[in-house]
Formats: structure tokens, C-alpha cells, sequence
């Protein structure tokens, strides 16, 4: 008895490049970027410079629940970081969009300097493990 071929399934990122933008609904005055805030940004930013995250991976990147708002914050401060619309079916079968965020070329060379300057972050996660150097009798057994 002879196989039937798989259908054919549509390549979602093979025209990556006519990717469309969701709508923007408030204008931004894009600046100089100055870093990271906290380790949450941080993560997220070492990770949006080498791929492209959907929401669903920005949260588990990031460690937040609420992945769209780190986005928003570093958009406040600077960065554009565009979210394309990526064409997809979801788990009942129907086409849907779905976000894609990722750096502009512009943002790219802006997070690549803060992460290389220290400004990415270097502060964002002191204060985690630097307390129990400032304080030498806490976090020892009584």
C-alpha cells in the first residue's frame, strides 16, 4: 500500500521580509537608549539581539508575566522594537496573527553598546547577590 504525500504546509517565515507591522497606536520619540532597568529587561534584551520572540517567549525569557510591558518600557526609553504580524493557524484551526518583536537595525547597534558598556544591566542585577557581601552577618546560620 503507497503513502499519500503530507500536505503541503505553508512556510510562515519564508517572506519574513513583507512581514507587515501591527499598527502603532501612539507615536514615540525615539532617543538614546540608556540600558537596562532591572534583570528582567536585561534578559530579554540578551535574547532579542540574536532572534526574534513571540509574546509566549518573551514571557518565559524575561521571567514576567506580563512580556508586552517590558516591551512597552524599553519603547518608552528609546527603543523601537517593532512587533510584525506573522500569519498562523491557531489550536482550532483558524488563521490568526500572531506578534513577532524584534530590534530595528537601529535599536540592534543601540543594545548591542549598552550590553557591551555595562549599561545593559550591569546594575540591573546587582543587589540580588551583592546583599549578603554587604551585610556579613546576614544569610549565615545562627
Amino acid at each position: 500500500m503507497k503513502r499519500k504525500p503530507a500536505r503541503e504546509q505553508p512556510d510562515l517565515l519564508a517572506d519574513i521580509a513583507k512581514l507587515s507591522q501591527f499598527p502603532r497606536r501612539k507615536q514615540r520619540q525615539h532617543g538614546k537608549f540608556d540600558g537596562a532597568h532591572n534583570p528582567r529587561e536585561l534578559r530579554f534584551l540578551q535574547t532579542v539581539l540574536h532572534r526574534h520572540l513571540t509574546r509566549e517567549e518573551v514571557d518565559a525569557v524575561s521571567g514576567a508575566s506580563n512580556g508586552p510591558e517590558i516591551v512597552n518600557q524599553l519603547r518608552s526609553r528609546g527603543l523601537e522594537i517593532p512587533c510584525y504580524r506573522l500569519g498562523t493557524l491557531d489550536r482550532d484551526g483558524l488563521w490568526t496573527y500572531r506578534g513577532l518583536y524584534a530590534l530595528s537595525h537601529r535599536d540592534k547597534g543601540q543594545v548591542a553598546r549598552a550590553l557591551h558598556s555595562g549599561k545593559g544591566g550591569g546594575q540591573a542585577t546587582q543587589g540580588t547577590a551583592g546583599d549578603d557581601e554587604a551585610n556579613p552577618e546576614a544569610g549565615h546560620g545562627e
